[in-house]
């Protein structure tokens, strides 16, 4: 699995957030135990998800939880029904109406055990007060997870834009990047094989006096300025001293590089540098390295290109 492409895809948010089916949900598990950098991403997503919360969070009003256990602590007492809402406390016992009545002999009544008072009434009050305090709370987190829904929403959003933006940015790039490659690609196919190559005009430059018998091949493309040189039939020469390659423009010799001769080489092409005109080629001999001005004592050979 492509671990940064998973990473990047936006499932890992989706299943921080709560937002991802169960079994997409087993899927980020199980990628969790495996690598190593999805666990840490989990983990980091997370650590947001928590400052997230804790900046946002709406805190419950100051002092309930004083009330709610001094409301436990002094329940079935007068100060205890106090500190209850209206709604909830006991009501009061009625008041005598102060008047005096005649005392009359009651008839004798069959005597009833007293039940023990239960506290169901009082303690069902407590509890509704409690559920009502839990019930405001429960209201204030569906109002933060709606909130940060619509966050995390907005911010999925937002980074799926970022993703999609990226992979055309490297498309794009890619594709410049292959397009370059061909055109480099079809350049150096053009000088594979000069020698086959239409676009080079070979000239042969053969050698008299000291020199007869010599020969050297040079191919220069005008439309690329690429030159080329084989010597076909050239002696080593003495200990010290390389032969250097010129190209003749405008009656003067400008350098072309220096070249290696004899028979481990006669059937090479040697790349020489590139020229943008040439109107013919000479040969010297010069010291180890070449020369920046040609010994005009020391040429051997020349010819002119045909046209």
């Amino acid at each position: 699995m492509d671990v940064q492409r998973y990473i990047s895809s936006g499932i890992l948010e989706s299943y921080v957030f709560g937002m991802l089916p169960e079994t997409e949900q087993g899927e980020v598990e199980t990628a969790v135990l495996q690598y190593p950098d999805v666990k840490a991403a989990v983990s980091s997503l997370q650590l947001d998800k928590e400052r997230f919360v804790q900046l946002y969070a709406i805190a419950p009003p100051a002092g309930i939880k004083e009330r709610l256990m001094e409301a436990i602590r002094l329940e079935n007492t007068p100060e205890g029904n106090n500190l209850l809402p209206d709604e909830l406390r006991a009501p009061a016992a009625a008041p005598a109406n102060g008047k005096y009545h005649r005392r009359e002999k009651a008839p004798k009544e069959t005597p009833v055990k007293q039940l023990p008072v239960t506290k169901t009434s009082s303690n069902d009050r407590l509890w509704k007060y409690l559920t009502a305090a839990i019930v405001v709370l429960l209201i204030g987190s569906v109002v933060m997870n709606f909130f940060f829904f619509q966050k995390s929403t907005d911010y999925k959003s937002r980074y799926k834009s970022l993703i999609a933006t990226k992979e055309k940015l490297e498309a794009d790039k890619a594709q410049q990047s292959q397009a370059s490659l061909k055109k480099t690609d079809s350049s150096a196919l053009a000088e594979v094989d000069p020698l086959s190559n239409p676009d080079f005009k070979w000239t042969k430059i053969t050698g008299g006096g000291a020199y007869a018998g010599n020969e050297v091949s040079v191919g220069w493309n005008a439309r690329t300025q690429g030159v080329y040189l084989q010597a076909t039939l050239m002696p080593v020469p003495p200990a010290g001293k390389q032969y250097q390659l010129w190209a003749i423009v405008n009656k003067k010799l400008v350098d072309a590089g220096v070249f290696e001769t004899g028979a481990a080489v006669s059937q090479q092409l040697q790349q020489m540098k590139a020229m943008t005109v040439a109107q013919g080629f000479a040969i010297t001999l010069e010291k180890k390295g070449g020369s920046p001005d040609p010994s005009m004592d020391q040429v051997c050979m020349s010819a002119k290109i045909a046209r």
